[in-house]
């Protein structure tokens, strides 16, 4: 029996769900967050060997699901090491972050010099950039908010709030290039 690209896809959002609302909620909050993050390792690891090229961005995201499934289910059984890997998660992220966002600023730099008119890539890829922003401020506020990160100020609530703000922005652009 094989499993396509599109179910290991459905099977690891769905996880990464259950492992969400396992964190939000008391009631079975333990079986519920080990099945998801269990899922979610499993599925992406099957994205991952499904995918023909691998890039940088492939093995940063990879890593960084490894190591958040692992230390969350290290820490919710209270197993020996959790700091360990705990320091090994907060890595991941910081590479993972990295490269996401070095990834974002090429594709950017390349749509400016294959001659894009300026008009152009304000409405519509902006739009797109602040999307993608979005989606990693509120994954990363969800991160800290799950295994209760704190870096000065740098707190789940700001990210959330920057997260949400940007995604605002983002709707508001590209409702603007509708208008037009």
């Amino acid at each position: 029996m094989t499993i396509s690209k599109q179910q290991t896809a459905l099977f690891f959002r769905l996880s990464l769900s259950i492992t969400v609302f396992g964190a939000l909620f008391k009631f079975i909050s333990l079986a519920l967050i080990i099945i998801g993050a269990v899922g979610m390792m499993v599925f992406h690891s099957l994205q991952f060997l499904h995918k023909k090229e691998r890039l940088a961005l492939d093995y940063a995201r990879q890593l960084l699901i490894v190591t958040f499934s692992c230390n969350y289910i290290i820490s919710l059984l209270q197993l020996p090491f959790g700091n360990a890997l705990t320091l090994v998660t907060k890595i991941a992220l910081i590479v993972f972050i990295f490269i996401y966002c070095k990834n974002i600023l090429s594709t950017f730099k390349e749509q400016l010099q294959a001659n894009f008119l300026l008009q152009n890539i304000a409405t519509e890829n902006l739009s797109h950039i602040l999307a993608d922003l979005a989606i990693v401020y509120i994954v990363i506020a969800s991160l800290f908010k799950i295994l209760h990160w704190e870096f000065g100020i740098l707190n789940a609530n700001v990210l959330l709030a920057i997260g949400l703000f940007t995604a605002l922005i983002s709707i508001v652009s590209s409702s603007k290039k509708l208008e037009s």
